[in-house]
């Protein structure tokens, strides 16, 4: 029995494997791998965000200070670099494409578990 077991769930890994190669052929999931390597190599993207993250940091601080005019001066710096992240063309890529590749793994989804559902009924 542990040895049946054993095969279904190898068989299993390897059909999973298939779907994964498959769906690394996608043209979507093709274009966001390469749209996030554009941001995640982008020094200027990157310099953008970690500077969010350090203006998180001191907001946290000013708002456990209670340091209001500080608060509100550096939320206000976050939202200026956070748009100016958004107005970037390989941010927008990368967003559009984020969108793309998640609607094709949402439907795989639930075609997986409409195809479940009907097995259990």
């Amino acid at each position: 029995m542990e040895n049946q077991q054993y095969t279904i769930e190898m068989k299993i890994d390897q059909e999973l494997e298939q779907l994964i190669d498959l769906l690394t052929e996608k043209d979507e999931i093709i274009t966001f791998k390469t749209a996030e390597e554009n941001i995640t190599h982008n020094k200027w993207i990157q310099e953008k965000i970690e500077k969010i993250k350090e203006k998180q940091k001191d907001l946290v601080n000013f708002e456990y200070y209670e340091k209001p005019q500080a608060y509100r001066e550096t939320l206000n710096e976050v939202e200026a670099l956070n748009n100016e992240i958004d107005r970037n063309i390989s941010v927008q890529k990368y967003r559009t494409s984020l969108a793309e590749a998640n609607e094709i793994v949402q439907h795989l989804f639930k075609q997986i578990q409409s195809e479940i559902d009907s097995i259990n009924n």
